[in-house]
């Protein structure tokens, strides 16, 4: 009988575990950031501290696919770097893989939508866009420049990364 008490607790702070962390995931999900699948290609540098890249985002209208394709554009530059394309490879602006679950009350409310992600990104100046309907959506492809060393000034702010500074 206590062998069975035991297991059934076991089970119950498993299930909970469990939907902890899909709670989790759907939030951040609706924030409309963890998206892994989206495709980033550099297809130039901008001014001194931007990167031009091309980027894919998905929406239910081309208006909400811009707008997530902007939000993957400074995903990219935070998390993942961007290693196709014409220019040599952007390594991410943070490379410890658990950094975004570690600081959840800062890029939930980063990658809000109407959130700070939009001061460094912007449409490049040669309104280029691709627009393909794929079942109920939209995928469109943007060409944005990410003002790179804005955004890292910005997580150095924030607390998140440590300075170029420090150290030597």
């Amino acid at each position: 009988m206590r062998t069975l008490k035991i297991f059934f607790l076991f089970c119950l702070m498993a299930l909970a575990c469990t939907m902890t962390r899909a709670q989790s995931k759907s939030k951040k999900q609706l924030a409309g950031y963890t998206i892994d699948n989206y495709e980033v290609e550099c297809v130039g540098v901008g001014k001194e501290g931007t990167k031009l890249w091309k980027v894919w985002g998905y929406g239910k209208k081309p208006d909400a696919a811009i707008l997530q394709a902007k939000r993957n554009a400074v995903h990219a530059a935070i998390f993942k770097g961007v290693y196709a394309g014409k220019c040599p490879k952007t390594e991410p602006l943070l490379t410890d893989p658990g950094i975004e679950e570690k600081n959840p009350d800062y890029f939930d409310v980063f990658f809000e939508n109407g959130g700070k992600y939009l001061d460094f990104v912007a449409l490049s100046g040669d309104g280029m866009e691709e627009r393909v309907k794929v079942g109920k959506q939209y995928k469109v492809a943007i060409v944005v420049s990410v003002m790179y060393s804005q955004l890292r000034k910005e997580l150095e702010n924030a607390g998140i990364v440590k300075s170029m500074n420090n150290g030597f």
